[in-house]
């Protein structure tokens, strides 16, 4: 039975958070759901859209704020959807995200184990990759980030969380994009030309990529390439991708450089990686340095383990362990990726890795039958986690201990309680921020084997 009409004003006190750093409030036992409150505000509320079991709400007035209130520091904040949680300190913050994966790990798997307090780092300025949507409306170049679920884009001249670099850049280039009267892609029409802004930098900002994702192949950017290697003598790489599907997948299969090379070079703890315009590199540097550390420390190594990279990219994790074991296998389904592992492992000299191309649920029963034993898996799957068939090869593998770093604590939780009843026990779990602002939370864990 609703305890609320749609509409309607109430005054409440927020209980809780949802896993999207949403308030949660109580009508007569009734859920409601409010953006931009926080734990302990007492508040008065419209209700917005009401059904049997729960409703969403539009806050009208704050009554009672929490000492952890905020104002935002971007005055875009609330149009964009590119930040939910600017509105709580750095300490509610650190404070929710370690709250979403204890009631993940906790309250949904029933794992009941230590969840430590979330690892924080600088809360601005983080991003070193950019992907910026390009339209023209009213004849004008809009360029920024989506309002939440939809296509239409926030106009942005400064965002709080991309690298400084990057807002000089996207200025820089929209500006000439005025000036020249570049041909800008309507995805209504499927006509016109720019699509997207790409901008990736490396951890100290002396290596910046820009890519122009095109519907098309046709180059116009020749005067652009010319002004920003003049303007940004750190741009040390220009590409073309060309993406003319009618899509909202933001990269196509081609690239041509314009300036530079196809890649820049960052390093992580200690190794060099060469990183291309689709290559997945963390997004935050500072706090992927904590999250590899953590779970290297957390597994113990003692340098004549095999180890197993599963989901492995361009190397990125195994590679920073490579020194403190006997041999690192990489696995990873994308082509482009297992030729830039390795590469990357020859150029930090790394003779101890090899790549294998191919899904690990079938690669791992291959190497387990040909007399591999892994002592140490990683794994760092996409927010989806992994498929039971390769949890089940996993199992198969028998490693002495697992190291799961997930971006999803939903599908980290479902992926853990399966591996516990196959004798894989956790102690702990260590949130670690790498996306402060928003709602996501990285999270790192060792498995140990029992059986």
């Amino acid at each position: 039975m609703k305890a609320i009409t749609k509409n309607n004003n109430y005054e409440a006190v927020v209980e809780d958070y949802t896993h999207e750093g949403m308030g949660i409030v109580k009508v007569d036992g009734y859920p409601v759901f409010l953006p931009d409150v926080l734990k302990g505000e007492s508040v008065e509320f419209k209700a917005v859209k009401v059904n049997s079991r729960y409703a969403f709400g539009k806050v009208l007035n704050v009554l009672e704020a929490s000492p952890n209130r905020r104002t935002p520091p971007c005055e875009y904040y609330f149009q964009c959807g590119g930040c939910q949680i600017q509105v709580m300190n750095d300490a509610e913050q650190a404070s929710f995200k370690r709250q979403v994966v204890a009631q993940n790990i906790n309250q949904q798997a029933r794992l009941n184990l230590h969840i430590n307090d979330t690892v924080t780092g600088e809360p601005l300025y983080y991003r070193n990759k950019s992907q910026i949507p390009v339209q023209k409306i009213n004849g004008q170049v809009i360029m920024g980030f989506y309002k939440p679920r939809s296509h239409d884009i926030v106009d942005i001249e400064h965002c709080y969380i991309q690298k400084r670099v990057h807002n000089d850049i996207m200025m820089f280039i929209k500006n000439k994009l005025i000036e020249e009267n570049t041909s800008i892609y309507d995805e209504k029409s499927h006509e016109g030309l720019l699509r997207h802004l790409v901008i990736r930098s490396n951890s100290d900002d002396s290596e910046v990529q820009v890519v122009f994702i095109t519907n098309g192949r046709r180059n116009v950017f020749m005067s652009i390439v010319k002004a920003l290697k003049e303007a940004f003598p750190n741009v040390k790489s220009i590409v073309q991708n060309i993406n003319d599907e009618k899509t909202n997948v933001i990269f196509g299969k081609r690239s041509i450089v314009l300036l530079g090379h196809d890649y820049i070079t960052d390093t992580v703890l200690g190794k060099s990686f060469k990183i291309r315009d689709r290559s997945f590199y963390q997004v935050n540097h500072e706090q992927t340095e904590k999250l590899y550390q953590i779970g290297l420390d957390m597994v113990g190594l003692n340098g004549d383990e095999t180890i197993i990279d599963t989901y492995s990219g361009i190397g990125s994790i195994g590679l920073t362990a490579s020194d403190r074991v006997s041999k690192i296998i990489g696995i990873e389904v994308v082509e482009s990726a297992v030729e830039d592992a390795r590469e990357n492992a020859k150029l930090n000299g790394i003779d101890n890795a090899d790549y294998y191309l191919g899904k690990a649920e079938e690669v791992m029963p291959k190497l387990v039958k040909e007399g591999v034993s892994a002592d140490v898996v990683f794994v760092d799957p996409p927010r989806k986690g992994c498929h039971t068939e390769f949890l089940d090869a996993l199992i198969e593998v028998a490693p002495k201990k697992i190291v799961y770093i997930s971006c999803n604590p939903s599908t980290l939780q479902r992926d853990m309680k399966y591996l516990d009843r196959h004798g894989f026990k956790a102690a702990a779990v260590t949130p670690v921020d790498l996306f402060p602002q928003t709602k996501h939370i990285e999270a790192v864990t060792v498995l140990e084997n029992k059986k």
